[in-house]
């Protein structure tokens, strides 16, 4: 049952790629998606740049698929939906780590599959269906080496941290933290206390982990070696300029600028409770709005089914739900640092998606007691 409706969204999403790729464009197809295209074709003529840019390893990817294929925009679109499909199988097995009855497991899929954004965004040549992919890797691998101590799927854990990093910045700072929380997982919660000792004994891992993310933020991406304010005031400041005018912005002005830490505390909650739940019914104004509105109040409840979950948890295996909210915050709160749009919030809440499922879903409440994790043994 649950198989076939992620095959369902499949072919929705194949719905969208042939639209795309043959009659289109379809919605959300223009502005980044656009852009990556051009991108991908351009490289495919002859695999090589001028200058490399990191941020640019999507579009140099697909463009050397088109340059050993063809420079179709219907293959581009083809192969995130294949993407979204690989997530969507890895999200069935993440679900199948904890105690999900069958029912919950198929609302929870239903949510995964039916999101308006997700299955518009996940059809076109974006990086979002990519993200989601190696996020959920991410999870799914910290899961299975903490609950089933699988070594094997520290190596999945890795190659999910590359295919993040290149994929955005944000993106590799959650896979440091998925590793570095998976470490003292496994030595602090052992038992019902923390251990300190056990933490020393993973420092010598943790330590070089830190410093890799830092000059890559330093030096590569975001400059923070001036300061955390001085970053997300530039990068604020470049999309406002670059969004000036869009109908969907939900800040105005074309410059961010924190005077003092105080400032920048008060803006970091500002910009997160705006970043979940614009449009405001004040702000709605298109037909095209109420989607986002309907799936800011149903990603409100998923939050609010978390939290009560999480106040029940009882074993070291319940924990590890933990991993999994703490990671969806971290990521939602480091993509609304940069987001001024609630259309391009909606692009940046997918690859989230299935963490705040399965936060939301893993202990909620069934008809049948559950009152501990099932492991499986494959």
């Amino acid at each position: 049952m649950i198989r076939n409706i992620l095959w369902v969204g499949f072919l929705f999403r194949f719905a969208v790629a042939v639209w795309n790729g043959f009659f289109g464009p379809s919605f959300g197809a223009g502005g980044d998606a656009a852009g990556f295209q051009e991108v991908a074709v351009e490289f495919s003529k002859n695999v090589s740049v001028e200058e490399f840019k990191i941020t640019y390893v999507y579009p140099y990817v697909l463009g050397f698929i088109y340059y050993i294929t063809t420079d179709s925009l219907f293959l581009g679109s083809l192969l995130s939906a294949v993407a979204w499909f690989a997530s969507g199988s890895i999200f069935i097995k993440t679900m199948r780590l904890f105690s999900i009855s069958k029912s919950n497991q198929s609302k929870a899929m239903l949510i995964y599959v039916l999101l308006p954004s997700s299955i518009l965004y996940t059809s076109v040549t974006l990086r979002e269906p990519y993200q989601l992919l190696f996020v959920n890797l991410a999870i799914y691998s910290a899961l299975k080496i903490y609950m089933n101590r699988s070594f094997a799927h520290w190596l999945f854990l890795a190659v999910a941290m590359i295919g993040m990093g290149v994929l955005h910045g944000a993106l590799l700072a959650l896979g440091l933290f998925v590793m570095i929380t998976t470490l003292i997982m496994l030595t602090l919660w052992r038992g019902r206390h923390f251990s300190f000792k056990n933490l020393l004994l993973v420092m010598p891992l943790i330590v070089p982990l830190a410093l890799y993310g830092l000059l890559f933020f330093s030096d590569i991406a975001y400059n923070l070696d001036e300061g955390l304010g001085t970053a997300i005031s530039n990068y604020q400041s470049g999309a406002l300029v670059d969004a000036e005018g869009a109908r969907a912005n939900y800040k105005v002005g074309d410059f961010v600028e924190f005077k003092g830490v105080s400032d920048l505390i008060l803006f970091v909650p500002v910009s997160i409770v705006q970043y979940f739940l614009e449009p405001f019914p004040w702000h709605v104004s298109s037909v095209t709005d109420l989607p986002v509105v309907f799936e800011n109040a149903l990603r409100a409840w998923l939050i609010w089914q978390a939290l009560f979950a999480l106040r029940h948890m009882k074993d070291r295996r319940e924990r590890s739900v933990l991993l999994v909210f703490l990671s969806f915050i971290l990521l939602e709160t480091m993509w609304s640092l940069g987001t001024i749009n609630w259309g391009t919030a909606a692009r940046h809440h997918i690859p989230g998606t299935g963490l705040l499922l399965i936060a939301a879903f893993a202990y909620a409440k069934t008809p049948v007691k559950h009152s501990r994790a099932i492991v499986p043994s494959n």
